[in-house]
């Protein structure tokens, strides 16, 4: 089967030949090592090849514009994004460049806003040189675009949002409509070039509680992941769902909006993939849960071996399981190690799965 192949039978809860095997490549020793340089800045065609390169079955494609990656050809060390967002180029927060001052304070802020364009062309140049080059590999594309709460919040401010949460929650739902309808709008640009699946990168989670309360996720979150799952249907897309971090108590309504996948399945507090596999396995595709702070680190090729093993054991029966970090692939992760993980799931994922 080819990797595409693979994709599509997790997504519809299938088995293929083998887990299908993935990576958001974040490191810079890896590009280095596999492509023989660093791109400059996180450009899709650059993390299409390495994947390639590896063995990957797919990869995850960010459209510029949208998640803080630096747009081409910026040499300014502090610049000021199209969304009004001043940045900085750190090294230590490649490939993302970090917020150091958000355009919006209040209502009166926001109702002289202008979103920016989604349709504009340079989003979508290196996405359609993406799809041409995986349709030569075999490989799937997954477009991913960012989801309405980090949108919304990179505006104002996480404490300042979170605040006008309860003071100004009029505000708060029209900036997260208006989030929404941006990545619908850039999700429905994807569908119609050709990718296999639309993933809404939208965090909700820290290292140790949810961000947000049940009830403010309810109210504020869920109506808009509803919108999202309906409309990328209409697409004839699935929804998938990107939230690290400790979400067990938001699971529950995170799964209620119909959403079709989850990535990545963070090894913390609240999250368990057994838990998970059992109980939503029949409708989500599980994606990642391979430890990235620790085992990739400094694991040692046994430990890694077994926890590929693991997941393969946990999630793969019956297909819906793609395989990769609980995050992404980061500077400090040995390249070595990235390949003992390539290599332990081709060598454990054959479907029956029988370890």
């Amino acid at each position: 089967m080819t990797g595409r192949e693979r994709l599509l039978c997790a997504l519809n809860h299938k088995e293929p030949d083998t887990v299908p095997v993935f990576e958001c490549v974040y490191s810079r020793p890896l590009f280095k090592e596999v492509l023989g340089y660093v791109p400059e800045t996180f450009d899709p065609v650059s993390v299409l090849e390495c994947s390639h390169r590896i063995g990957y079955d797919f990869a995850f494609i960010p459209i510029p514009g949208v998640s803080g990656f630096r747009p081409e050809g910026m040499k300014d060390t502090v610049y000021v994004d199209e969304w009004g967002i001043k940045r900085m180029i750190a090294d230590n927060t490649w490939p993302i460049d970090a917020e150091i001052e958000v355009p919006l304070k209040n209502a009166e802020d926001w109702a002289n806003y202008k979103m920016p364009d989604p349709e504009a062309e340079f989003r979508y140049k290196g996405l359609a040189d993406c799809l041409k080059l995986a349709k030569e590999y075999g490989m799937g594309v997954v477009g991913n675009v960012r989801g309405p709460f980090s949108a919304a919040w990179q505006l104002f401010g996480m404490e300042n949002f979170f605040i006008m949460l309860y003071e100004d929650p009029d505000t708060v739902h029209q900036a997260l409509t208006a989030s929404t309808e941006f990545s619908l709008a850039c999700a429905r640009r994807m569908a119609q070039m050709g990718v296999d699946a639309i993933l809404y990168s939208d965090d909700y989670g820290s290292i140790e509680a949810p961000l947000l309360s049940p009830a403010h996720f309810r109210e504020f979150i869920v109506p808009q992941l509803v919108r999202i799952q309906e409309e990328t249907a209409k697409m004839g897309q699935k929804m998938l769902l990107h939230s690290d971090g400790n979400i067990g108590e938001l699971i529950p309504d995170i799964m209620s909006t119909g959403i079709q996948g989850l990535h990545p399945i963070q090894r913390c507090k609240g999250i368990d993939l057994a838990d998970i596999k059992s109980k939503y396995g029949h409708q989500v595709t599980i994606f990642g849960n391979i430890d990235n702070s620790t085992t990739l680190v400094s694991g040692t090729t046994e430990e890694i071996e077994e926890m590929v093993k693991e997941c393969i054991r946990i999630a793969g029966p019956g297909g819906g399981y793609c395989l990769g970090s609980d995050h992404s692939v980061h500077d400090d992760i040995p390249n070595k190690n990235v390949f003992t993980v390539y290599e332990a799931a081709r060598r454990y994922g054959k479907y029956p799965i029988n370890i």
